[in-house]
Order: C-alpha cells, then sequence, then structure tokens
C-alpha cells in the first residue's frame, strides 16, 4: 500500500475514476458513467498527512448535459452546476450539499486522479465559493422573505434570471440599507435595491444586454406585484435595479451589499406565517 505525503497527486477539483469510486464504496457501479466523485479538501489539507489530516471530503455529482442558469455561478448555496470536461467533450457535473462523503487518504493512496475529467481554475474557484457560501450566505429577515414569497416575486425573479447562466455572476440585495427593521402590514415598506453582477469574462456586451434586459424584467415584476397605481407601493418597495459588472464592484461595495441565494433561508425557523392580508 502506497503511503500519503506532500507529492499526493490530489488537488481540489480533481475526479476519482469510475475504478476508484465503485472500490471506495462512494459510487455504485449501477450509477457508473452518470455519477462522479469530486474532491473538495483544499490542497492544504491535502498535503497533510494522515495523522494530521486522516480524510479527505469529496462530494458525489451527477452528469447533465445543460447547466440550469440558477444553479451556475454559487448562485444556489445547495445546488451548483459545474462546468467540465470529459474526454474534451464540454459537461456540467450537478452537485448537491448533501452529497458530501469522506474517504481515508491511507485508502485513496494507491488510486489516481482520473485524467479524463478535467474542471478548469476558473470552475474550481466557482466550485470554492459554493462551498463557502454554505457558511456564509446571507439571511434576510422573515417577514421580507414571506413578502418575495406570498407576491410571487421570488418565484418571478428565479424564472427571469434561469436563463442567463454564464452572464450573471451574482445577485445582491441592499435591504433597508443594511438596517434590520420590523415591518407590519403592506404600508409598512421595505425599501430594496438590486444590483446584478454580471459577467465580462467571455462577452462583456452580450452579458451587459442580459442583465438589462433582465433588471428591466425584474422592475416590472415589482411593479406589478408591489405596486398599486392609486395606493403606490406596498410590502416592498424596488428603488432600483441596476447591472453592474465583476470588475466595477468594489470590495467595499461587496462586503456592503447581500448576496441573494435561490434557496434563501431566514434568521428565525418559525412555522410559516399566515397568508399576507391586505
Amino acid at each position: 500500500m502506497a503511503a500519503w505525503d506532500r507529492d499526493t497527486p490530489w488537488r481540489q477539483g480533481h475526479v476519482l475514476t469510475n475504478e476508484s469510486s465503485v472500490a471506495l464504496g462512494v459510487v455504485r457501479a449501477d450509477d457508473v458513467g452518470s455519477a462522479l466523485a469530486v474532491v473538495i479538501s483544499h490542497d492544504c489539507d491535502l498535503a497533510q498527512g494522515p495523522e494530521t489530516e486522516p480524510s479527505i471530503e469529496i462530494i458525489v455529482a451527477r452528469r447533465v448535459e445543460a447547466a440550469n442558469g440558477n444553479f451556475t455561478h454559487a448562485k444556489n448555496s445547495r445546488r451548483l452546476h459545474l462546468e467540465c470536461a470529459v474526454d474534451g467533450v464540454t459537461t456540467y457535473l450537478d452537485i448537491r450539499a448533501q452529497g458530501k462523503a469522506e474517504i481515508k487518504k491511507a485508502a485513496l493512496a494507491d488510486h489516481a486522479p482520473n485524467a479524463s475529467v478535467v474542471v478548469k481554475p476558473e470552475d474550481r474557484s466557482v466550485l470554492q465559493r459554493w462551498l463557502a457560501a454554505r457558511y456564509r450566505r446571507a439571511a434576510f429577515p422573515d417577514e421580507f422573505e414571506r413578502r418575495l414569497d406570498d407576491t410571487g416575486v421570488s418565484k418571478r425573479i428565479a424564472k427571469i434570471l434561469e436563463p442567463l447562466g454564464k452572464h450573471l455572476v451574482a445577485v445582491f440585495f441592499d435591504v433597508d440599507a443594511g438596517v434590520e427593521q420590523d415591518r407590519k402590514g403592506p404600508e409598512d415598506l421595505y425599501v430594496l435595491r438590486i444590483d446584478l453582477l454580471y459577467s465580462t469574462e467571455d462577452d462583456p456586451a452580450a452579458a451587459l444586454e442580459a442583465a438589462e434586459k433582465a433588471a428591466a424584467s425584474i422592475a416590472a415584476a415589482f411593479r406589478e406585484r408591489c405596486f398599486d397605481a392609486a395606493t403606490g407601493w406596498k410590502w416592498i418597495e424596488l428603488v432600483g435595479c441596476e447591472p453592474i459588472s465583476d470588475e466595477a464592484m468594489t470590495y467595499a461595495m461587496s462586503t456592503q451589499l447581500k448576496r441573494w441565494n435561490m434557496d434563501y433561508l431566514s434568521l428565525r425557523a418559525d412555522p410559516p406565517a399566515e397568508p399576507m392580508q391586505e
């Protein structure tokens, strides 16, 4: 049996071969080909000896032909569609948070990474952001979330953003300028500003155009569901929805704004509230 040392060929984002996955018990034989085990332990932890870090973390993913835009770029903290190349052909891995498992380094030492599956550095960065988002994602007030759901705006936003795919990197919400407040009744408004962070990596012009169209559609959804021509705004007032490039967003902005995930959680695990009443 080979010894595990700092010269291990394993790195974060590497994938086990089908034979290794079955032999190590992380993928069933009848799932070979559709399921892949991806190493998610950090490179520094992989370099440590078994006496310090006895196990590595992996996550079992499933291959999908096309990516859902709501699951790319770590927009959803429970599910990720990650681009990779299998035998040189672009494909996507459907990764879910509950698919994590551990393998003892002593057992993995005799196995080599799957050379036919490649995760590019930029996609590995997406994987890292997604793993981190599980523990640092923003939480919004229960009442704000309830209003998004009960008005139907949250579903409309998800539908609008789904086709954007690689164009949209993240969605940021600024609720009440970051001040947490209890709101009661339709006239006691949450004030919301949305920033759509778009990618300049591949086609900045196309990404900007897509983000502008999405921003206009989101604004229309809020006006349809949260605005009355006779009485004005109710529940949530959208004061702005603007595209911003990933090159223009400053570090200070990123720390002040809260990233909105498609599976956002509330601050408290209270029973579901009653439907909103006028």
